[in-house]
């Protein structure tokens, strides 16, 4: 799907407003959990998505607490 400037090869990720009132993540709603779709990610966030699995578990409880606030 074509999208404003992202052609048919690329998926604009939606703002995280309203995160926490969300149940399904990723364009296709096929993650139950915000890690899920952390883990799911590929492509440009494939990185993003290997650094946060580095992450200490403190760490994750802030970000996910954070998200939570969204």
């Amino acid at each position: 799907l074509a999208q404003g400037s992202a052609n048919g090869a690329e998926w604009r990720t939606t703002p995280l407003w309203g995160l926490r009132l969300k149940r399904n993540f990723l364009h296709d709603g096929r993650a139950k959990t915000i890690e899920e779709a952390i883990k799911l990610h590929g492509g440009q966030a494939e990185q993003a998505a290997k650094d946060y699995f580095k992450l200490s578990e403190a760490e994750k409880k802030s970000l996910q607490a954070f998200f939570a606030s969204l």
